[in-house]
């Protein structure tokens, strides 16, 4: 069997993520809410609505949004503003941030009556390039062309949902220990997560919990989501491993524990066996930190497109490929062109991997 080893993320403009959604957006000015579209790289999204807060003298309550995106990609996405944002401002923020290995622009999108959450998403469109492949590889994905490759793969939380990159993967054991109220421990992770709330928890002084009470609440309900999607992604590989009838691939990813099938009749079986897993769901809402269940898939479908090959400028000997997919909200890119690389390495032809 072949073994490929993609690189992917290898720069941030190599992961390029659009936000999908319909907005009721209209030219009424008196309307309740100003709509933004917001293109930024190398910024989280929290890191974004508070520099946005901060320079254009709103509050950082004041703006939503249905999603997070990663700080290591190009992403846009839609914000909700309650009032108006200054045209002034506006303009004075992207000139800030227009330049430099970290950008942000905002553009104006119109108004509406309609606030942002999470679950108004219909999914995210990605175009991503794939590095560091062998040339055998190229060459089968090559001869792919511009049809699109169908794809069942199993819908774990990704790493990034555990960290930022290039820092230590614990927002997962931030949120335990807020449930446990141990705050002095989920502070000390906190300074140690290289995050943009990190610079801010080393600089605080005081009783730990006092530190939580005092941020963003949006981003402590994130800290017990990642709790939340620890626990959900060590149901589903226990799942797997019940379910499945051939050798499985157990892996660590960045120190984190996955358990993939390697046989597609292993993930159909999974499908038969639960479509999805319930999850519990953090949010701030009504100035309180509510949760309520839900259900999660187990297994999600996609078609990707390889769009083109070429030689990898980063790796000389190496290829590198341009592929586009659509996924539903919540789903992560990386764990499905992971998945997908390594149907097709197995296969080593060019058909579709879960045919």
């Amino acid at each position: 069997m072949n073994v490929e080893y993609p690189v992917l993320k290898a720069h941030d403009t190599d992961f390029v993520v659009q936000e999908s959604m319909v907005l009721p957006a209209q030219d009424d000015p008196d309307a309740p809410y100003q709509y933004l579209r917001l293109r930024k790289r190398g910024y989280t999204t929290f890191e974004a609505l508070e520099r946005i807060a901060a320079l254009c003298g709103v509050s950082a309550s004041d703006l939503s949004t249905a999603g997070l995106k990663d700080e290591d990609a190009v992403t846009e996405q839609h914000i909700a503003c309650r009032g108006r944002l200054p045209r002034d401002a506006i303009t004075e923020f992207n000139a800030r941030h227009a330049s430099g290995a970290r950008t942000m622009t905002l553009t104006t999108h119109g108004y509406g009556h309609l606030n942002l959450r999470a679950g108004q998403l219909e999914g995210n469109a990605f175009r991503i390039t794939v590095r560091g492949l062998s040339s055998g590889f190229a060459t089968t994905l090559g001869a792919l062309g511009e049809r699109a490759e169908n794809l069942f793969f199993v819908n774990y939380y990704d790493v990034q949902r555990f960290g930022v990159a290039g820092g230590p993967r614990t927002t997962h054991q931030i949120g335990g220990a807020l449930l446990e109220e141990d705050y002095g421990t989920a502070l000390a992770l906190v300074r140690e997560s290289q995050s943009p709330e990190a610079d801010h928890a080393r600089r605080f002084t005081g009783p730990a919990a006092r530190f939580f009470d005092r941020i963003d609440p949006r981003v402590r309900a994130f800290y017990l989501c990642a709790r939340a999607s620890w626990v959900w992604n060590g149901q589903l590989a226990a799942l797997v491993k019940k379910v499945s009838h051939h050798p499985l691939d157990e892996t660590l990813r960045e120190g984190l524990p996955y358990v993939f099938t390697t046989h597609r009749d292993d993930v159909l079986a999974l499908l038969r066996h639960a479509t999805s897993l319930p999850y519990e769901r953090y949010r701030w809402s009504n100035a309180a930190i509510r949760c309520t269940q839900g259900l999660r898939r187990t297994v999600v479908q996609t078609r990707i497109r390889v769009d083109r090959t070429s030689e990898d400028s980063d790796t000389p000997g190496r290829y590198a490929c341009e592929i586009a997919l659509f996924l539903p909200p919540g789903c992560y890119a990386t764990n499905a062109v992971s998945q997908w690389v390594a149907w097709i390495a197995r296969t080593d032809a060019p058909r579709n991997a879960n045919s």
